[in-house]
């Protein structure tokens, strides 16, 4: 392979990561919404961040990426508190919220 296949496929393989990641996000975005309606709370900022990415098996033994994502929420709507979801693959793995004060 010459030095411009190398870089070909580097590339391919960024832009295959970002897509990956975007739609991945976006199941994350709404599972965390669906959560954060369930709780009682308010889900801020319609979204979620990016926190972290590592391997890690799955529950047949086949590595996949997971995706940490922090998103934040209200229950009094005068205090911010944090919210963290955890995809494996493109499935929701666990979601906590930190303790927050019930208005």
């Amino acid at each position: 392979m010459n030095d411009s296949t190398v870089v070909l496929l580097f590339l391919g393989l960024l832009g295959w990561l970002w897509w990956d990641s975007r739609g991945v996000a976006e199941r994350a975005t709404v599972a965390a919404r669906n959560y954060c309606n369930n709780a009682g709370v308010s889900f801020l900022n319609d979204t979620v961040a990016w926190q972290k990415l590592r391997l890690k098996r799955n529950r047949s033994g086949r590595m996949q990426l997971q995706r940490t994502y922090f998103f934040e929420f209200a229950s009094d709507m005068q205090e911010r508190y944090r919210g963290e979801i955890k995809m494996l693959g493109k499935r929701v793995e666990s979601i906590s919220l930190d303790p927050f004060r019930i208005s």
